[in-house]
């Protein structure tokens, strides 16, 4: 099956690194591993719903602001 959704990685490691932190800092605000965030960063993995929001507290934008930017 064709995957429809666009890449995630390239946004979610762009949100990160506007907010200075590293693969582990996020991943210890997130309770995950960071190879966790590593690939959801190399697209290998695709963040469920709760994870989008979580992301998003962990990132102070809002869960549109994320979806948003994977649109451009």
């Amino acid at each position: 099956m064709k995957n429809f959704l666009p890449p995630f990685g390239p946004v979610l490691r762009r949100f990160r690194q506007e907010k200075n932190l590293s693969q582990e800092e996020l991943a210890a605000r997130l309770e995950v591993s960071p190879s966790y965030i590593s690939r959801m960063e190399s697209d290998m993995k695709k963040p469920s719903l709760e994870m989008l929001f979580r992301l998003a507290t962990a990132l102070d934008v809002s869960p549109h602001e994320l979806i948003k930017a994977m649109e451009n």
